[in-house]
């Protein structure tokens, strides 16, 4: 069997022009874990990222902890992010009026409510009661889908394979391994740290989860100050 690190990127720019950078803490939290992996003598057959600055900039935070090079990586942009600008501007044409849509657009740095709009979201997304958005959820999880096919298409050899991807993307590929139903998976993602990992062994037909939402690096008295979920 081959097994398969898939981790959320670290923490990006919430309420920055441009959110898909890391943050100085996210920086941090890519080191901390390739850190992590050096202690525990953990080596990787393949680099896996999304097409995202994020991703990248994670993976390279992470190559940086292990002292690895880390540029030969293989981009799925199938583990890409959905885009929830043009999605809650979407929904904004239909719901604009409402209270907590006038609230977060007053305050888009108010995380209790933006999370909570953005669960609307993405609840009235998945039943497709969003029109005009860039990318259907049907479309997003065929998405997810062909990446995570091609990650089992290398499960012929015994690979250690690390992967970055975001809350969304993960959370539609872990909900697509254990069968999920739709309306669930962003329970999932809305819990997704930063930098947790989730981990399987596969091979070409199948896919097990053995692990969820791990943040073992950062799991002490000393280092739970750094666990973030944006």
């Amino acid at each position: 069997m081959s097994e398969l690190h898939l981790v959320r990127h670290a923490q990006a720019s919430f309420g920055s022009t441009n959110y898909d950078q890391l943050s100085d803490l996210g920086h941090q939290q890519s080191r901390f874990l390739g850190e992590f992996f050096k202690l525990r003598n953990m080596r990787f057959d393949q680099l896996v990222v999304g097409d995202m600055h994020r991703h990248h900039q994670t993976m390279d935070g992470i190559c940086e902890g292990l002292g690895i090079n880390g540029s030969d990586r293989l981009v799925l942009p199938g583990l890409n992010e959905y885009n929830f600008v043009d999605m809650m501007e979407a929904y904004g044409k239909i719901h604009g009026d409402t209270p907590l849509f006038q609230s977060v657009m007053k305050d888009p740095t108010d995380k209790k409510n933006y999370y909570r709009l953005l669960r609307q979201v993405l609840n009235a997304w998945t039943s497709d009661s969003i029109p005009g958005v860039p990318e259907t959820w049907v479309q997003f999880k065929v998405r997810v889908q062909g990446a995570q096919e091609q990650i089992k298409a290398m499960g012929s050899t015994g690979n250690s394979i690390l992967a970055i991807g975001s809350g969304g993307s993960i959370s539609t590929f872990v909900g697509l391994v254990l069968g999920i139903p739709n309306e669930n998976v962003f329970d999932l993602n809305l819990q997704y740290k930063n930098t947790a990992i989730s981990h399987f062994f596969f091979n070409e037909r199948k896919m097990n989860l053995t692990g969820f939402n791990s943040v073992t690096h950062l799991d002490t008295n000393e280092m739970e100050q750094y666990i973030t979920y944006g």
